[in-house]
């Protein structure tokens, strides 16, 4: 497979991940509220870990090549985008946004994270 299109191809994929772990995080946060103690809390907390490190592996990407980042920024920024307090009404709305502001939270941090290291470049 061609570098370039390998490249992209893991952008996509480190800007989709995080999206569905912290919708993961949402579902199970929800799952602990409504079962009253049944399911353990460390889930949610697992979900939230498990993207820090998608996006860990999205910064060192960057390393290698620029980008991975930034395509990974371009997917995240396009999801949260339509739910910020900010955005114009009417727009569309992916089926992955994270609708809670904690989980924007994450992933705006998840996308400035990735124009970091889009923004720093690889190793010279």
């Amino acid at each position: 497979m061609n570098e370039r299109v390998r490249s992209v191809l893991e952008g996509v994929v480190v800007g989709i991940v995080p999206l569905l772990l912290v919708d993961l995080a949402r579902i199970l946060t929800e799952a602990v509220a409504a079962d009253g103690g049944e399911t353990s809390r460390w889930w949610p907390v697992a979900a939230y870990f498990a993207t820090g490190l998608v996006a860990a592996y999205g910064v060192g990407a960057g390393r290698r090549d620029r980008i991975v980042p930034a395509i990974g920024a371009v997917v995240v920024l396009l999801a949260v985008a339509p739910q910020l307090p900010f955005a114009p009404p009417g727009g569309f709305v992916l089926p992955l946004v994270p609708t809670t502001a904690a989980s924007q939270a994450v992933a705006l941090a998840t996308a400035g994270a990735y124009v970091y290291a889009a923004v720093r470049g690889p190793n010279t």
